[in-house]
């Protein structure tokens, strides 16, 4: 019987998510519910179980894992061949088939979970009967644990002992319980050789390397098949588990059990919390449990008679200006409370940072006075620097005009046999259109450095000092941006004069 895809039937994409099939689940079971077909109930049941299956399968990230990579075999269910043909231990014996197993991973294969001949527990007890004297055959040891193992009916509970417990009647012993049978195929191991699935015969070989090259592919094909085999059955057990009517009703039940033991719990800790208030509202006090905070106040205490209270006194009473640590910026309600706070460690630790930050400041205030009377110094020594400076400039200025007329004949008489050129006047009086050393701008006052210069800054200055002279006129001492500018100056003045050498020193003499 030929059987549909699970995303067909719920019409989804097999990359649909969980929204998706919920939304198509939800879809079909508000057309196929069989409260919603009274005319066709048997037929809507059927579809409707087979929906819910599909959608229970889908919803589950392993069971539909498990059905993508088995969905062929599923799809193919009574279309394949049931038994594999062994001779085995003198006769021949049959098992069952991986394949064959594929298509009891559908609610197809029963009718409802009663107790007829085609309902749930009649066909699985049979398929796992097959599989235990399957796995009998193939030892010639018993084993009295698979001996006992039987999958049971609709009254079977889940663990007997709870059963028990709950003083119910115990059934009729077979040594196992329901809970021992799934577990005991949930982590099945089977002991069949799958030698059937052997590919070469060893008896063909030709030589002793051919026929380890035949054990070796023999003993992968066998491996395998048990690998696929056991993983099927595995699956299988717990895939009927999650359906079975008693798990089920063991889960809900233990469920119910221990939501009981967390109320109980919730209410002893409730009643043992009332309890407790109800004994702190009748306690009464005794003497010697009662301290006396006067002799800790110390001078924080009341410094008379007429102003002595109890130290529990509200901040009403003391003043609200008392009961303050302007430090931490924190208010008390009774002079007892503050006097501790000023005995802590974190009220210390502030009062020290304080103290240390008061000291600072007080450095820095007096480190920048004194920088301010330098400064009055400095700029009172200038003023006199100039006012000296200004009487001496009337000779200065002479004897720069006459040096510079000088020069300008010498140069004259020099480029005249080259290129003629405009010669300035010697006999004229007028001064040349040089602007002198005094005329210029005078040079803002540099701020006073807050800090000693290094000798880093020493050099960079002497360098850029040096850099200034380099473009400089040393006749008219004009300082100009580019060497250009100097020589095209030069050229036009003529104040062509070599920059004196520096004396050599006794040791480069020789």
């Amino acid at each position: 019987m030929a059987r549909t895809c699970y995303y067909e039937l719920l019409g989804v994409e097999r990359s649909a998510g969980d929204a998706d099939l919920k939304k198509a689940y939800r879809r079909l079971a508000l057309v196929w519910h069989p409260d919603k077909n009274h005319g066709n109930v048997e037929e809507a049941t059927r579809v409707f179980a087979e929906i819910k299956e599909a959608y229970e399968t889908l919803s589950d990230p392993q069971e539909r894992t498990w059905y993508d990579n088995h969905r062929e075999q599923i799809l193919r269910g009574d279309d394949v061949v049931t038994d594999y043909g062994q001779a085995d231990m003198g006769g021949n014996t049959s098992f069952m088939q991986t394949e064959a197993l594929m298509r009891y991973f559908s609610a197809t294969s029963f009718r409802g979970f009663g107790d007829t001949a085609d309902g749930f527990f009649a066909v699985y007890r049979e398929l796992f009967a097959r599989l235990r004297d399957e796995e009998l055959q193939s030892s010639a040891e018993s084993d009295d644990i698979l001996l006992n193992l039987n999958f049971g009916g609709t009254h079977t509970h889940y663990d007997e002992d709870a059963a028990y417990a709950q003083g119910r009647t115990r059934g009729a012993g077979t040594g196992s319980t329901l809970r021992d049978f799934y577990n005991f195929w949930t982590t099945f191991s089977t002991r069949k050789s799958f030698g059937w699935f052997d590919r070469y015969r060893l008896a063909d070989a030709d030589n002793r390397q051919v026929r380890r090259l035949m054990e070796k592919e023999n003993r992968r094909l066998r491996e395998k098949a048990r690998r696929e085999f056991v993983e099927t059955v595995q699956n299988l057990a717990t895939w009927v588990r999650k359906r079975d009517p008693r798990y089920k009703s063991f889960v809900a039940h233990r469920q119910h059990q221990q939501q009981l033991r967390e109320d109980e719990q919730r209410r002893r800790i409730a009643e043992q919390r009332a309890a407790a208030a109800e004994d702190a509202s009748t306690y009464i006090c005794q003497a010697w449990e009662e301290v006396d905070y006067t002799s800790m106040l110390g001078e924080h205490g009341p410094s008379s008679d007429a102003e002595a209270k109890s130290p529990t006194q509200s901040a009403g009473d003391l003043g609200q200006d008392e009961l303050i640590c302007v430090i931490c910026d924190k208010s008390f309600k009774t002079a007892a409370q503050k006097a501790n706070h000023e005995k802590s460690k974190k009220h210390l630790k502030v009062v020290r940072d304080a103290r240390r930050e008061m000291l600072r400041e007080e450095r820095q205030m007096a480190k920048m006075q004194q920088q301010g009377t330098a400064e009055d110094s400095d700029s009172a020594a200038q003023d006199s620097d100039d006012s000296s400076a200004q009487l001496t400039d009337g000779a200065e200025e002479d004897a720069l005009a006459q040096l510079i007329q000088e020069l300008a004949m010498a140069q004259s008489s020099k480029k005249s046999k080259r290129k003629k050129r405009p010669q300035p006047n010697p006999e004229s009086t007028e001064e040349p259109a040089v602007k002198p050393i005094t005329d210029q701008e005078p040079t803002p006052d540099l701020e006073v450095p807050t800090h000693r210069p290094t000798k880093r800054d020493m050099r960079r200055e002497r360098q850029r000092k040096q850099a200034l002279n380099e473009l400089a006129c040393n006749v008219c001492a004009k300082e100009f941006t580019s060497r250009n500018h100097l020589f095209n100056h030069i050229n036009d003045t003529g104040h062509a004069l070599a920059k004196p050498e520096k004396a050599k020193s006794k040791s480069n003499r020789k």
